[in-house]
């Protein structure tokens, strides 16, 4: 199944459904994709499974718990990888 989420914006290199063992970019780093999502970087802290999840805004880990972010592809714990954020923080 292709990936139907993508980084707009010339980020180049961002994957949202890739997880890898060491990081590709910083903790934390965020990109637009299509249909104005937003996504972070970020290390699972704990196995997460596909679905909401939750962010630790000063580490930037991730942790299986529900909450504003949701995890398109799972992640063992320890890996790297992207989260679309759910709800829309208001200005």
């Amino acid at each position: 199944m292709a990936n139907t989420n993508y980084a707009t914006g010339g980020t180049i290199g961002a994957s949202f459904d890739l997880r890898t063992t060491s990081p590709d970019f910083s903790l934390g780093n965020t990109v637009i994709g299509n249909n104005d999502t937003v996504w972070i970087y970020v290390q699972a802290g704990e196995a997460v499974a596909t679905g909401t999840c939750t962010v630790t805004t000063s580490t930037f880990a991730l942790t299986d718990a529900a909450g504003n972010h949701t995890a398109d592809v799972a992640f063992a714990s320890g890996d790297y990888g992207w989260v679309r954020q759910t709800a829309k923080l208001s200005a």
